[in-house]
């Protein structure tokens, strides 16, 4: 009766280690587009009330904002979330990222603003991908058109 007992809890120590490795270290909830605050405030109507030196190619733009979280006692510096982007004119893949240089732990927003020549030349963005890497792949999210539009 011993060893059953010895052999179950070894292998519920297996079971439970083996699962603590498949358990994400990262988990991205959601990605959610925004609009530059100033595309949101209209024009004046009349010239009077514009800047001197106003450049409309300014207002214009898209803002991503990745919701993502670090699981359990967290993750050591080294943390880099990518964002990784297809514009409607240029079918090349487009990248910016944030590293985290200090531990990360519980939920997180990383914010990525398209830069104005990439959305003045390229148009909006066609496609995305989010991955979190810290030495290896920790987790990833695309949007459902991501394949077919990146090669």
């Amino acid at each position: 009766m011993t060893h059953l007992f010895s052999t179950s809890v070894a292998v519920l120590a297996l079971a439970v280690a083996v699962a603590a490795q498949d358990a994400p270290l990262a988990t991205i909830s959601r990605v959610v587009k925004e609009e530059r605050a100033s595309a949101a405030n209209p024009l004046p109507q009349d010239n009077t009330q514009l800047p001197k030196f106003f450049d409309d190619d300014a207002r214009r733009g898209e803002t991503f904002v990745v919701y993502w979280s670090a699981a359990g006692s967290g993750l050591p510096p080294g943390v880099t979330v990518m964002f990784e982007y297809v514009l409607e004119n240029a079918p090349e893949i487009h990248a910016l990222h944030v590293q985290y240089d200090y531990k990360t732990e519980g939920p997180r927003k990383a914010v990525f603003a398209i830069p104005e020549k990439d959305y003045r030349d390229g148009g909006n963005v066609k496609a995305w991908r989010v991955r979190i890497l810290r030495g290896r792949l920790l987790a990833t999210l695309a949007s459902p058109n991501w394949q077919a539009t990146a090669k």
